[in-house]
């Protein structure tokens, strides 16, 4: 039957009777008009009959007379070229079918310059008082189309020979080393080496005028940070880590090799066996070197995304990219180090193996995640940067609580629809951390406690057990043979899917079948309940005489009751972290007698009688919520009170409860009951989110129980003045990085309660920075609370807190310090001055007086006070907004962070109302996301307002000094 042209639209893939093996790129951007033409030659394979190409193009010109293609010597004529740009194809009808075999297709094309950060696209900067443009590309994950027309699909991968004609001062950075420069008056023409074979949405182009800072790997690969004229020195520290984590990345196999040899108890050789399989088959990856002669990392003033890991080409954010030790705080100079360390383990995961879809690019996040977090802890080990990963899942965990959550392995539509790049990877951090859970007794978090591929070979290997009723110790020791086994068996896998799907594409299924294929064991059954099914579990836990009783069902944030269900990885330690159980959750309900457990504490009686604590979900290594009955919870408190556990788990207890409040399962004044116990905590990722919990505790309540507002505030202050007064205002010889991120945060909370003392001494020394900006008396990690302490202050009728912070902002180009004021100027309790501030986020004033499109949703977090006023502006705006941010995720930001914080099912109906003629795929699913969060918020305010005794609670709680 005659193709039609209609078959090709609307559909997900592209067809497969052509296939890109090579292309030849040529692009000649106008940075004056913001325009762009080129040509591109694409080596391709006729596998089946056809008489049409069908390959990617949207917002490109190309015309009947500027496509050409060639079967040897033979030319075939073009019959018509169709466009259809709301499938983003572009379809080649010749007069013949194609001949089978090789054949070159040549297309001319123009384009445009865009603003919206996608596809080839221009940044503005500042040279010598004048607006400048750079051209920049950012393709993932499908906008490669939008600068030449290609395959944009991650398994049609190719190789990749550019051309750039640019003006002769301009810097050109490709994937590639240049190969030949020509020089022709004021215009160059540049040739950069062919690539190694990569997918489309690696190819990346930067034009534009830079510095750089440059230094080598301990084998020669040629690194080099660039960036803005005269901010060299910002990317000194950047390029320290990249020259460092490569080496590191090289190096890896030996820390295995160590870890191995030693002889260590059961808990400790299951995990450095863990750990060997890790670390072999990731050195496996990382045996294949480096593929590029160099690494260039580029700091782009407008950039949607944190940093996009282009091969050889590493674009960034500002912020992402550049320290200044006198402008940028502790927190920001560890962001710098994660997100490099996380690009360049995407040279390997991601770039080398590349997913064959986007439905399994959960795997890719998976990998490089952890192994940049092992990368860091290795450089900067002070960090305790595992620790501080809690962070991560317990955002995964809040989104995958939703009921309009999703999948991670059906998230393509949303992804290529709506670019909700950031959304996929909660989920996968969070999802792939579970797979870890029989692992570690000893703490190495989250993307995974260990990593994926640690919980893959728990489960292949001895997690299986577990799930035929062998439970462990911690005192046990284990068979070396069966270990060693065990390694061999895991090592073998891992080395065949590397092998077979380096410079290629993989899909989930693959490394589970080379996984099932070694172990014998049925690792897809296990695996598929994670990466198949929204939703995690909350496992019940109570005592039932001398037995635990456990039962799992799904935990939604609404309250109500899903159907899922998983195999559960469990594990639990009673009274002591020497006596640990861990075992399979397969089915709703499970009984433990703990009688084992009592033999090996030493306790006398049953578990019933004996008061010792339990907890599950040791080091949070699983991916699910826990809930005690109350005799286990009292226990668990006074555990936490007198230091018995760990950080992560005293993170975990709190963090479950207060996701179980908010679900209407536990009451109000027990999750404020339990903030209690945390009176001397020191710790930075605990207090961290014991601030964040009080923040959004005070909101609640701000609509729950207005009248007990002020004593719930009052506790906070009590409860973070320990911590408060330990820190200071004032950075203490030889402190620690954690110490340094904690004293902004809790200085921050205080000054946003309304604490006296703490607003006073941040006006004193903010009046002093005004006076000299190098005082001593406000470093960057003091200055959001100062920032935000003036900013409470500010009025109608006294602005001149306002006026100076502005001022600052306008001073300044430094990206860190102008985001810091965005999000304190949004704090203003003064809707006045909110509305203010949120018509700035919109202004056009001349360049670095402005508010960029990716800064602008730093803006728009603002306090209860300015819920409404936000609502308005939002509305009234939302034509320039939609115009303005279009279809990539940064246009979600702004939807969620005005519209979750209401609390009423009335506002929700109105937001519905309103999106309801004026939504598109870009924000359909946040828009779901926000109203659900507002109807979990007004349901919430109904429990809490219906709680007995919660104001004698409050009351008695605001009276403690502690």
């Amino acid at each position: 039957m005659e193709q039609k042209y209609e078959q090709f639209k609307g559909q997900p893939r592209l067809p497969k009777s052509v296939v890109p093996k090579r292309y030849g790129i040529k692009l000649k951007p106008d940075l004056a008009s913001c325009t762009f033409a080129g040509t591109v030659e694409i080596s391709v394979d006729v596998v089946a009959e056809t008489k049409f190409i069908v390959l990617n193009a949207a917002d490109l010109t190309v015309s009947r007379d500027g496509v050409r293609f060639t079967s040897g010597a033979k030319v075939l004529e073009v019959l018509e070229v169709q466009l259809f740009e709301a499938d983003e194809i572009m379809v080649v009808e010749f007069s013949d079918n194609l001949p089978l075999g090789v054949g070159v297709l040549c297309i001319a094309f123009e384009g445009t310059l865009n603003d919206k950060m996608k596809g080839f696209y221009r940044s503005t900067y500042e040279h010598n008082a004048e607006k400048k443009n750079m051209a920049v590309t950012q393709f993932e994950p499908a906008d490669a189309r939008r600068c030449f027309p290609c395959w944009d699909e991650p398994a049609c991968k190719a190789t990749f020979r550019i051309t750039l004609e640019v003006p002769t001062e301009l810097v050109a950075l490709s994937n590639m080393p240049i190969v030949e420069e020509k020089r022709d008056g004021i215009i160059k023409t540049v040739h950069y080496e062919e690539s190694p074979i990569m997918s489309t949405y690696l190819v990346a182009v930067v034009i534009g005028l830079f510095d750089y800072v440059e230094d080598h790997t301990s084998d020669g690969i040629k690194v080099r940070v660039y960036c803005q004229v005269g901010k060299e020195n910002q990317g000194k520290f950047a390029l320290d880590v990249a020259v460092k984590t490569l080496d590191f990345y090289k190096k890896y196999v030996a820390l295995a090799v160590h870890c191995i040899k030693s002889s260590y108890s059961f808990a400790e050789v299951f995990f450095c066996a863990l750990q060997y399989y890790v670390f072999l088959g990731y050195y496996l990856y990382f045996a294949e070197p480096y593929s590029l002669p160099k690494l260039d990392m580029v700091a782009i003033p407008d950039f949607a995304a944190g940093a996009m890991e282009n091969y050889g080409l590493v674009t960034y954010r500002e912020t992402a990219l550049l320290y200044d030790d006198k402008h940028s705080a502790a927190s920001n100079k560890q962001r710098v180090a994660t997100v490099v360390a996380h690009e360049l383990a995407h040279q390997w995961f991601g770039n080398l193996v590349t997913m064959e879809w986007w439905t399994h690019l959960w795997l890719n996040e998976g990998f490089a995640t952890w192994v940049s977090y092992l990368a860091t802890d290795s450089l900067f080990p002070e960090w305790k940067i595992w620790t501080q990963f809690l962070d991560e899942i317990t955002e995964g965990l809040r989104l995958d609580g939703l009921s309009e959550s999703h999948p991670i392995e059906a998230l393509w539509r949303l992804i290529m629809r709506a670019r909700l790049m950031k959304y996929l990877m909660q989920l996968a951090i969070g999802k792939v951390h579970l797979l870890s859970a029989c692992c570690k007794a000893i703490l190495v978090r989250n993307a995974f406690s260990c990593g994926p591929l640690i919980a893959l070979f728990s489960f292949a290997g001895l997690g299986w057990k577990l799930s035929k009723g062998e439970l462990f110790s911690i005192g046990e020791e284990v068979d070396s043979r069966s270990t060693t086994n065990l390694m061999s068996s895991v090592s073998r896998a891992l080395a065949s899917y590397i092998k077979q799907y380096s410079c290629s594409n993989a899909k989930t299924e693959d490394l589970w079948a080379v996984l099932e294929e070694e172990s014998g064991e049925p690792v897809n059954q296990l695996m598929n309940s994670w990466t198949k099914q929204k939703g995690y579990p909350v496992v019940t836990v109570k005592v039932n005489d001398e037995n635990l009783e456990f039962e799992q069902s799904q935990f939604l944030l609404s309250g109500s009751h899903g159907d899922g269900q998983w195999i559960v990885p469990m594990t639990l330690c009673c009274g002591s972290y020497d006596v640990r159980k861990n075992f399979l959750l397969q089915g709703t309900y499970e009984s433990l007698d703990t009688k084992e457990f009592l033999l090996c504490s030493h306790s006398k009686g049953r578990l019933a009688e004996t008061g010792t604590w339990v907890k599950l979900n040791v080091y949070q290594t699983g991916f699910y919520r826990v809930k005690y009955d109350d005799e286990l919870a009292s226990r668990l408190r006074y555990a936490i009170e007198t230091q018995c556990l760990s950080a992560t788990d005293r993170f975990g207890i709190l963090d479950d409860s207060y996701a179980l409040c908010m679900a209407c399962q536990l009451p109000l004044a027990s999750i404020l009951t339990l903030m209690g116990a945390y009176k001397e905590e020191l710790e930075y990722t605990v207090l961290s989110n014991l601030i964040s919990i009080s923040n959004k505790i005070a909101r609640i309540a701000a609509d729950a129980a207005p009248e007990l507002l002020d004593d719930i505030k009052l506790f906070f202050i009590n409860l973070f003045q320990y911590p408060a007064e330990k820190l200071g205002w004032d950075p203490k010889q030889g402190e620690s990085h954690l110490d340094a991120m904690l004293r902004g945060e809790i200085l921050t909370a205080l000054a946003q309660f309304g604490h006296d003392v703490t607003q006073h001494e941040a006006r004193r020394r903010f009046d002093a920075f005004l006076n000299d900006r190098h005082t001593p008396l406000l470093p960057p990690d003091t200055r959001k609370a100062a920032y935000v302490a003036v900013m409470q202050n500010v009025s109608s009728l006294n602005r001149s807190g306002y006026e100076s912070l502005l001022r600052i902002y306008r001073e300044t180009d430094q990206s860190q310090e102008k985001t810091r004021i965005l999000g304190s100027l949004a704090s203003c309790p003064d809707p006045d001055i909110v509305l203010e501030v949120l018509n700035f986020l919109l202004s056009s004033e001349v360049i670095f007086l402005f508010v960029r499109s990716q800064d602008a949703v730093f803006g728009v977090h603002v306090g209860i006070k300015g819920r409404e006023t936000a609502w308005r502006w939002l509305k009234e705006n939302w034509d320039h907004i939609s115009k303005t941010w279009g279809s990539g995720f940064l246009i979600t930001r702004f939807v969620s962070a005005i519209v979750s914080p209401f609390s009423s099912s009335e506002k929700a109906n109105e937001v519905e109302d309103y999106f309801a003629s004026r939504s598109k795929p870009s924000i359909t699913r946040t828009l779901k996301q926000s109203l659900e969060r507002v109807h979990i918020n007004a349901k919430w305010v109904q429990s809490i307002q219906t709680e007995k005794h919660l104001a004698e609670a409050v009351q008695e709680l605001a009276c403690r000094k502690y």
